[in-house]
């Protein structure tokens, strides 16, 4: 239900997205992201090698042939020979615990898998919302130097007219300067912006194009967020899980550590050759003498111990962590929501009114140049700082969809 009350106007072009797109809408973007991502392939292959790490942990190695013969060189017409085929097998309980621990640590890292699609997720959306509101600020550079050219010909005309002198035009004109290196600022940062949203996505080099156009535009929708729903979902993150799994895992190895001391079974067929007419087969079973006060027993059951103890304060500190994180994110949230409404409903529209009043007042004389620059400089940086708490609103609803489990932002299909 929240998700439906915040979007964004997007404007997306055919889903098939081309190597190098001519619109990268936030859609075509998370796509690229979570196809080319290396920390997802990097993930993946992980999960691969726990899939054949699994093959290797039923305790059966590699069968071992021995081929022998006695009486080499003695003279004799009797002699020995034969062929030993030896297979060593964990016992069962061994096998059973290292496959459960390899188990689990698969559904760890499933479970991080998914934390961190969902991080990139979020990554891709701040770092799209920073392009949207470098575009923003572009914008209002130009508005700037729009108004700050209209004003020096309504200056060189009240000059023109007498009523204003030389040093007037001269104040403009510097005035614009400023603004115009301000516009040039503002794109060099539109540019830094995009190439960062470059990055994250994971867009080829030879796409990154400077025509590439971004569609959407900041906008601000009111979005009401309990704090209880934020704190209510802390036990179903995808980081919890994992970290939970990983400490059943070290549960299972510490438990495969004390079966160690458990005998290995081993398992000798042979046939034997004493001669013409005499031939047998022989078979022997033996096992494994663990003595549990060595040091290699001790050694493996303290090390088990002690990573169970490890993963066990991890997942305290974890839990401890996850609850600031989603306090931190609600207070984020209802201040920039705040802030960014003040401005909406009545610093904006009052601000423009003020200017228009005032360059009305300069056209008739009844205001001076000086008011109007403060006036216009005062609008400028009131729509700036609108920009800059939208912009704080979208990145705290961004990291809030990871504790709500749903999109919050940019949910128009």
């Amino acid at each position: 239900m929240l998700g439906l009350l915040l979007g964004l106007s997007l404007l997306l072009g055919n889903p098939d997205v081309a190597p190098a797109p001519d619109t990268l809408g936030i859609r075509e973007a998370l796509a690229l992201a979570l196809s080319h991502h290396p920390q997802l392939q990097a993930l993946r292959a992980r999960r691969e090698a726990l899939q054949g790490r699994r093959l290797q942990a039923y305790g059966i190695e590699t069968p071992q042939l021995y081929f022998f013969r006695e009486g080499i060189g003695s003279g004799q017409a009797f002699a020995e020979q034969g062929w030993t085929l030896v297979e060593r097998i964990d016992f069962p309980l061994v096998t059973y615990y290292r496959l459960q621990a390899n188990g689990l640590e698969s559904r760890a890292l499933t479970a991080e898998l998914e934390a961190t699609t969902a991080r990139i997720r979020a990554d891709v959306k701040r770092a799209y919302t920073d392009v949207l509101y470098a575009q923003e600020l572009v914008h209002l550079r130009q508005e700037e130097v729009a108004l700050l050219e209209q004003l020096r010909e309504a200056v060189r005309a009240r000059v023109a007219a007498g009523l204003a002198t030389d040093l007037e035009v001269t104040r403009t004109e510097i005035q614009l300067a400023d603004a115009q290196s301000r516009l040039e600022t503002a794109r060099r940062d539109f540019m830094q912006a995009r190439y960062e949203l470059f990055r994250v996505v994971g867009l080829d080099p030879e796409a990154q194009r400077y025509d590439i156009v971004f569609p959407d535009t900041l906008t601000y929708v009111a979005v009401e967020i309990p704090q209880e729903a934020v704190l209510a979902r802390l036990d179903q993150l995808p980081e919890l899980h994992s970290q939970q799994a990983q400490l059943q895992a070290a549960r299972a190895t510490v438990r495969q550590a004390r079966a160690s001391l458990l005998p290995q079974l081993q398992l000798d067929v042979y046939p034997q050759d004493y001669g013409n007419g005499y031939r047998f087969v022989g078979f022997q079973i033996g096992i494994s003498l663990p003595l549990g006060f060595l040091p290699g027993y001790r050694g493996r059951v303290r090390e088990a111990r002690a990573l169970y103890e490890r993963r066990r304060w991890e997942l305290e500190d974890l839990r401890l962590q996850l609850k600031k994180q989603a306090e931190q994110a609600w207070h984020g949230y209802e201040t920039a929501r705040i802030v960014v409404e003040r401005y909406a409903r009545q610093i904006r529209d009052r601000s423009r009114e003020l200017l228009h009043r005032l360059q009305r007042g300069y056209r008739l004389g009844e205001v001076s140049l000086i008011e109007l620059l403060d006036a216009q400089r005062l609008v400028l940086e009131s729509e700036q700082r609108y920009y800059e708490a939208l912009r704080d609103y979208y990145h705290q609803l961004i990291e809030l969809e990871r504790f709500l489990g749903h999109e919050l932002t940019f949910t128009n299909p």
